[in-house]
């Protein structure tokens, strides 16, 4: 769960919360608050990197395991933390490895250990589903695991009650077209992230997709963090900055039957964009509220439409290090989001 810890002040939400609980984050120490999230943004830069890269060599099934244990022990200091330097290493390790139902939570249960063992409770509860996941057949396949790939599907088809005679003759014919390839290849001994840029096309591919990583991910991250800021009840703005991500999954799968990827990407950029500036003039809450929630809807949406991207444009046995370098590059920017607010002292008309 990427909520967030904010230095306390002496408002209606925060005057029955005990002083200890929230680290003593004021005066001089109100931007601790900030570098707790991120240290969540660099254990994304971490696990981008290394998880990515051995998702592509063993498998997606045991890294989602590597990942599921990382978190639930992130999860578990955090709540044990006894100071904010703690507290960041914990989150930093959660990072390595239910937006909307967040407000709800810390409406109920005020105090963020309970909201962490709460994040474990879901866990606890996904590492069962774990046993009934399947290893991707694509990845299999191409990994020379035939009949790994041929029980996988064959579980596949009975859960669907389907049945396919030929799908072993199939498979075995896949399997040899995909020999025939390999063999007219240069023998690569080693595949690593470096090879997203080697050639010209991936090259381009890749550093436009790092730079829209970036671009979206400081404005996606700087919305979420401070949204409490912009006015209004906390946890109902929260809350509409969960559920603004339901239209932005719906109208991207709609709209993309019938408008290409880059034009849906370029439309949902404009709106960010537009809605961000528009933040600026408007001096009601709810005014400010409705255009953030405008600006998320877009930005949540062009990453949708990014993400999809990513999976269509590099080759499979790529396809993670493509996609975790492009989310490290990402998480760069995202780092800033936390700050955002910070600046408001400096310069208040900032987009």
């Amino acid at each position: 769960m990427g909520y967030g810890f904010h230095a306390y002040s002496n408002d209606y939400w925060c005057k029955d919360v005990p002083l200890d609980y929230q680290f003593n984050l004021v005066c001089d120490r109100t931007l601790y608050a900030s570098y707790s999230q991120t240290a969540y943004m660099l254990g994304y830069i971490l696990s981008g990197l290394v998880l990515s890269h051995y998702s592509d060599k063993y498998g997606r099934r045991p890294i989602i395991w590597v990942a599921f244990t990382f978190e639930i022990v992130g999860i578990l200091a955090c709540v044990l933390a006894p100071n904010i330097y703690l507290y960041s290493l914990a989150r930093f390790v959660v990072a390595c490895a239910g937006h909307a139902l967040v407000p709800g939570l810390a409406y109920w249960l005020q105090d963020y250990r309970f909201m962490q063992l709460v994040s474990v409770v879901v866990l606890v509860l996904m590492v069962f589903w774990y046993y009934y996941m399947f290893e991707s057949p694509r990845w299999l396949i191409t990994n020379g695991y035939v009949d790994r790939a041929e029980h996988t599907l064959r579980k596949a088809l009975k859960m669907n009650g389907k049945s396919d005679e030929n799908l072993t003759h199939q498979l075995t014919e896949l399997s040899d077209h995909l020999k025939q390839l390999q063999s007219k290849e240069k023998p690569v001994k080693n595949i690593t992230v470096l090879d997203i840029l080697k050639t010209p096309t991936l090259r381009k591919i890749t550093l436009i997709l790092w730079y829209l990583s970036i671009v979206l991910a400081i404005l996606y991250y700087a919305l979420s963090f401070n949204m409490a800021d912009y006015g209004g009840n906390f946890y109902i703005t929260y809350l509409l900055s969960g559920l603004v991500g339901l239209p932005a999954q719906l109208i991207t799968v709609l709209l993309m039957r019938f408008i290409g990827r880059r034009k849906l990407l370029a439309i949902f950029m404009l709106i960010a964009s537009m809605a961000s500036l528009a933040v600026i003039p408007s001096r009601s809450d709810w005014l400010k509220v409705t255009w953030a929630l405008v600006s998320k809807f877009g930005v949540g949406s062009a990453w949708n439409m990014m993400y999809i991207m990513e999976q269509e444009l590099y080759p499979t046995v790529l396809r993670q290090r493509g996609i975790g370098a492009a989310s490290v590059v990402g998480r760069i920017g995202a780092i800033g989001g936390p700050f955002m607010k910070d600046l408001v002292s400096f310069f208040r008309h900032m987009p």
